[in-house]
């Protein structure tokens, strides 16, 4: 029974009918999410856009998103969207030699370019958007600020975009502190858009914002309110079978504190963060690689001959109850590699 704030949802319909069981029924993805990696904003303004693409530039970056919104000023809005325009078309004249990024598991090679989306300030940009020449090059689009009282602006705003291109709404606005509204939301998402949902993409600092608050420098966000709020977006929105990227962490001084919470990103099944300098890149894509000894045993649980319950390496796995899991150190694996953590024989196939 969905909770009666639901009808504080102005120009909405209710979703609650297209509540499904199966993970299954949400729409199928051309990549995996864990391919977004380390994502880097770049305002559309800047003029080095094409040299990241074609990896002149930032060569190991996993995705860049063009921003649009918070990282361009109000007057710089008309030179960021022919920048763009400009952008796409120089991208056009080089499609032949600047291919779609391929899982790095089929080619074991590079991928060709980043995933490259585009982040802009509200629906009415987007349809501007749409109009635009080249626009299906890009992967897809970051919108901001997306919640209930927002969906059906949104959803309309993608009515006339490609249904390859990937969204990534952003959870980032007061309305997501109340679980009510994120079931709503939850159910609302599998079926607002004719395009996959490739990740939900939890905006820290504007939820910081909300709270009158700032990201403390001496502590990893899952110590503060944010934190709290993560652990709830995570049971909220992925037994629906959606994805979560982390939060920025805005400290370039603080590399010991980064890692310790990207080790908490990781452990969290979060699927990629956002960096802000180079410098950051090498360390989440670190974070990300899997040791050997649980790719081992992720092989394990999903060996076609693999008993009901069984032991392994001094631990017990059950497929029935850790098969997702296993399912998900493998597409890790596959797109940032192994480590080698000394705790396995096994003979790397990747």
């Amino acid at each position: 029974m969905l909770d009666t704030s639901a009808t504080l949802y102005q120009n909405t319909q209710s979703y609650a009918h297209l509540i499904t069981e199966r993970h299954a029924m949400l729409k199928p993805r051309m990549y995996h999410p864990y391919q977004l990696g380390a994502s880097l904003y770049m305002p559309a303004t800047r003029q080095d856009i094409w040299q990241v693409i074609k990896r002149d530039k930032l060569p190991t970056i996993n995705s860049i998103i063009i921003c649009l919104e918070d990282a361009v000023s109000h007057s710089d809005v008309e030179l960021a969207l022919t920048r763009l325009q400009t952008l796409l078309n120089t991208w056009a004249s080089h499609v032949n030699s600047i291919n779609a990024p391929s899982n790095p598991i089929e080619k074991h090679t590079q991928p060709t370019r980043p995933l490259v989306f585009v982040r802009p300030r509200n629906p009415m940009m987007l349809q501007q958007l749409v109009d635009f020449d080249n626009i299906d090059l890009l992967d897809g689009f970051v919108m901001p600020k997306v919640d209930m009282y927002s969906l059906s602006n949104w959803r309309m705003a993608c009515q006339n975009l490609s249904s390859e291109q990937l969204l990534m709404p952003t959870l980032e606005t007061a309305a997501v502190f109340n679980p009510n509204h994120n079931q709503e939301l939850a159910i609302a998402f599998k079926e607002a858009f004719s395009q996959p949902i490739f990740a939900l993409r939890i905006g820290g600092n504007d939820l910081f914002a909300a709270l009158r608050l700032r990201r403390p420098k001496d502590s990893i966000i899952y110590d503060t309110p944010i934190g709290t709020l993560a652990y709830q977006l995570l049971g909220c929105f992925v037994p629906h079978g959606f994805y979560l990227t982390a939060p920025v962490f805005e400290y370039l001084d603080q590399p010991m504190l980064f890692m310790q919470e990207l080790t908490r990103d990781v452990s969290l099944g979060l699927v990629g963060k956002t960096v802000i300098h180079p410098s950051q890149i090498a360390l989440v894509q670190q974070a990300y690689c899997v040791p050997l000894s649980m790719l081992d045993e992720a092989q394990a649980i999903l060996h076609t001959e693999a008993k009901a319950v069984f032991k392994y390496n001094n631990t017990m796995l059950e497929p029935a109850t850790h098969g997702a899991w296993a399912h998900e150190i493998i597409n890790r694996a596959e797109v940032f590699g192994t480590i080698n953590d000394g705790n396995s024989d096994y003979k790397p196939l990747l």
